[in-house]
């Protein structure tokens, strides 16, 4: 089917920048805020970070006010109901998610392809309390979703292979690169890179290197842009947890299993640069490591 408006249900950081790029490629959006509060802040904080491109020279003015003028803000879930393309980015629980697509379900048109940018959880457990189950699919955008490139394409156990052509042709008019990926948890991109982050805290705690020495190793001696505590920080370390606890509960091995540091982390408030305090203490100009954490915990 040809895509021409997109519902997005979700207002937060993944939610405005998949609106973000919607809009800019040209199609009609509307973007449904999920939690309280004022409507217009999801807009103003869109339109300012079309005003950041437009002060870098990358967009004109009034290509920025067209591009604004496709996007309508609501707290009304039923305005997605003739969208042709629904995209959820709620909170990352599965109960929550099953009970949105059990209402979108009935709410959307037959013909509505249903998505969700979940980045672990399954989506044939979402597409499991819906009728038309073939039209259901994951729709994974990476952070920040107007830099990056890859889209992961979940193909649910019932997910039609029209679904998936259609959501191919929609990645790409969105200059997204596409790939498609069986329904498993973690999918390609958070089942390497989970463990990836969970054996450098481990690291830490043996004491096999502190957090600066471990990244600096990481960026010098891989090419990685970012070390694997830099990238927790990043991704925020409560949400490192639970895509740790997603995976170990798929298949049961201590390998995947939050650390000790990194549950203490969480319980603590120190979730990474969006608290200004993780591995990092971002207080700091440049940021230095948590000296907390420089010893090996026991």
């Amino acid at each position: 089917m040809e895509i021409k408006k997109v519902g997005i249900i979700g207002t937060g950081t993944m939610g405005l920048g998949i609106a973000h790029v919607c809009a800019q490629a040209g199609y009609e959006v509307v973007a449904v805020k999920a939690t309280p509060g004022p409507v217009e802040k999801p807009k103003a904080q869109l339109d300012k970070g079309f005003a950041r491109l437009v002060e870098r020279g990358k967009l004109e003015a009034a290509e920025k006010d067209a591009i604004l003028a496709r996007v309508t803000v609501t707290d009304n879930e039923a305005a997605v109901a003739d969208c042709d393309l629904v995209i959820e980015s709620i909170i990352e629980d599965i109960e929550t998610k099953k009970a949105l697509f059990k209402r979108l379900d009935a709410r959307c048109r037959e013909d509505t392809l249903l998505t969700t940018n979940t980045s672990t959880l399954s989506v044939t457990a979402m597409m499991a309390v819906c009728s038309k189950r073939d039209r259901i699919a994951g729709l994974h955008f990476f952070n920040p979703a107007a830099v990056m490139k890859l889209v992961e394409i979940i193909h649910g156990f019932e997910t039609s292979e029209e679904t998936l052509t259609s959501l191919e042709v929609f990645c790409k008019k969105v200059k997204k690169d596409p790939v498609v990926v069986q329904d498993t948890t973690g999918f390609i991109v958070n089942r390497l890179l989970t463990p990836y982050m969970l054996n450098a805290i481990r690291m830490l705690e043996r004491g096999t290197g502190t957090i600066e020495d471990i990244d600096h190793a990481m960026k010098s001696g891989a090419a990685h842009p970012m070390g694997p505590f830099e990238l927790a920080d990043y991704i925020g370390l409560d949400v490192v947890e639970a895509m740790s606890m997603n995976i170990y509960t798929d298949v049961r091995h201590e390998h995947h299993a939050p650390p000790h540091t990194l549950t203490r982390l969480v319980q603590l408030g120190y979730l990474g640069r969006k608290t200004g305090k993780g591995f990092y203490d971002y207080s700091q100009k440049p940021p230095v490591q948590n000296s907390q954490l420089v010893r090996p915990v026991v």
